[in-house]
């Protein structure tokens, strides 16, 4: 009889909580760090106050393994994606220092957000009708390819602080005021295209929908600025494409607006099936 929890982070964010399995779920938590003020060159009106996501260090999932062990024989470790964060890394190296007898897997989501919080419903599911790690593991792997996502990143200097772009690129973009457009692809921000209204950028987000035929779940995710993108517009689109897919409309939380800026627009789409 297979006893599975998961072992998520702080990032990871659930359209409803009390999904199958959610007692099994638990969330190693990040660190906000206020960081330095950023931009300057004279460039006044770029400057600002910056939180750092800092990672749980390998010590804490060391820590968490312990604990959690004395209640599960195995433990899946399902974190960001590891080119987003170094967290991956501390939970691999936490493995090397773990010598109870639990088994650890530590699987790349390769994404973070949402996107993230289905893969662990995916997990957590599966481990509340005690299925081995092994086939969690596989069913994860599946499931994987199947989570898209979007992100409109108006706070590009965000993405120059984390290392993802040149602060000369960050700051001229700021400046026009462009809406820059990524997608995560295996793990990764890749920059998808630049949009200078919300009129284009709700076209963008529509062409991205596009591409699906019969998507299970989409989510859209909404920083402080919600005008950047209205989402009754797009909802109704939604529902009049894809009216059997239930669609939520959520809040950016506080560890990914760290990661991504507060201004940041994320969809999240699903096209997950049931492995039983």
């Amino acid at each position: 009889m297979a006893n599975v929890c998961i072992l998520t982070d702080s990032t990871a964010q659930f359209v409803q909580p009390n999904f199958p399995g959610h007692e099994r779920v638990f969330a190693i938590p990040f660190e906000l760090q206020n960081g330095e003020e950023l931009g300057g060159d004279g460039l006044s009106s770029l400057r600002k106050s910056r939180q750092r996501l800092i990672p749980p260090s390998p010590s804490q999932f060391v820590h968490f393994y312990e604990q959690l062990s004395r209640n599960y024989d195995s433990i899946m470790v399902l974190p960001l994606s590891s080119q987003l964060n170094p967290v991956m890394k501390n939970a691999i190296l936490a493995t090397q220092q773990f010598s109870n007898n639990s088994t650890v897997e530590v699987v790349d989501s390769q994404t973070t957000g949402v996107g993230l919080g289905m893969l662990v419903q995916v997990a957590a599911g599966a481990a509340s009708q005690e299925v081995p790690i092994a086939e969690i593991s596989r069913r994860i792997r599946i499931a994987i390819p199947r989570v898209y996502s979007l992100f409109c990143i108006p706070d590009l200097t965000v993405l120059a602080q984390s290392g993802y772009m040149e602060w000369s690129q960050a700051i001229a973009g700021e400046m026009m005021g462009l809406l820059p457009i990524f997608a995560i692809e295996e793990g990764r921000l890749a920059p998808m295209e630049k949009v200078r209204t919300p009129r284009h950028l709700f076209e963008a987000f529509q062409d991205f929908m596009s591409e699906f035929e019969s998507p299970t779940h989409i989510v859209l995710v909404q920083g402080q600025n919600h005008n950047t993108l209205r989402a009754r517009p797009l909802k109704l689109f939604m529902q009049e494409n894809f009216p059997e897919a239930p669609f939520a409309l959520l809040s950016l939380q506080p560890h990914l607006s760290a990661l991504l800026g507060t201004q940041a627009t994320g969809l999240f789409v699903s096209e997950m099936v049931d492995e039983n």
